[in-house]
């Protein structure tokens, strides 16, 4: 209800105005709003009670319009103009809370950190369907390079073409011992303390594996590797099992602490950077941001 300078008009009024206005017809405006022809007359009734002045006048079997009508109907148009431009405003967003977002991600934060931001972002943004892609990390790289993903997390070596990079999170690496292990004696834990035991590692090369490599390499040790792994999940549970003892990143370690495992932190300090990944050089779209 409209209430202006003592006048009480309705939407419905104005709707059955601006129909009958259009049409020059009670008859086509109730077809058009989907009501009876009385109806309509009703309306108009109500509303011309309303404004103290007659809109239409009928003329045997032709209903004219009045010039105090075609003045209002320039003021409605006007206000209806403006609210096209509001649905249109309004469309335009639904349609950015809407579609897919294709994720990239390493094995540590698809199992360990994404789960609960997919549940978030699910909750704030329930019309867009998230994807996961697990891979290695520059597989992570090239999906997102070549434009297949519209973002990817993991840890990879800055300055590489086709990406834009940025920093999710900076931990420190852990060596992650069985429970009751004499090495939880440190308070820190180094290469030489490593020398002589049974050690678990990930196979593959990948920039933080070289890095934990190089320390070794730079103490004059040569761990004693007697299982390797493309993950770290495995490592984990082996170490629980008190097989031996791992140098690892910190997510895939912490997450599985319920097994009773002890962290120290390892020095010389090597970090573990989860990154964002995006196509280089593209604007991100809201629901890229909001994740």
């Amino acid at each position: 209800m409209l209430i202006a300078s003592g006048m009480r008009i309705n939407i419905r009024q104005i709707e059955a105005f601006r129909a009958v206005y259009s049409t020059g017809s009670m008859t086509l405006a109730g077809e058009l709003m989907g009501v009876t022809q009385p109806a309509v007359s009703r309306l108009i009734r109500d509303l011309e009670a309303a404004v103290g002045f007659l809109l239409f006048e009928r003329r045997g079997n032709r209903l004219t319009t009045t010039a105090d009508a075609a003045a209002l109907y320039r003021e409605v148009e006007r206000s209806f103009r403006g609210i096209d431009s509001i649905a249109a405003a309004a469309a335009a967003l639904r349609g950015r809370r809407e579609g897919d977002l294709r994720i990239a991600a390493s094995f540590a934060p698809s199992f360990y950190c994404l789960p609960p931001a997919i549940a978030a972002f699910r909750a704030a943004w329930p019309g867009v369907k998230p994807t996961l892609r697990t891979r290695s990390s520059p597989e992570v790289l090239n999906l997102v390079a070549l434009h297949q993903c519209d973002l990817g997390v993991a840890a990879v070596p800055a300055g590489v073409a086709g990406v834009d990079i940025e920093t999710l999170a900076v931990l420190d690496v852990v060596c992650v011992l069985p429970a009751g292990h004499s090495l939880a004696r440190h308070k820190v834990v180094r290469p030489e303390h490593l020398a002589a035991a049974p050690m678990f590692m990930i196979g593959e090369p990948s920039p933080l594996q070289q890095r934990i490599g190089k320390v070794f390499e730079a103490a004059g040790i040569r761990p004693r590797v007697v299982f390797e792994s493309s993950y770290s999940g495995p490592i984990c549970a082996l170490v629980a099992q008190g097989r031996g003892v791992a140098v690892l990143e910190p997510l895939t370690a912490y997450a599985h602490r319920h097994l009773g495992l002890v962290f120290r932190p390892f020095e010389p300090v090597i970090q573990y950077e989860l990154q964002a990944i995006y196509p280089a050089g593209q604007p991100r779209e809201e629901r890229t941001k909001a994740f």
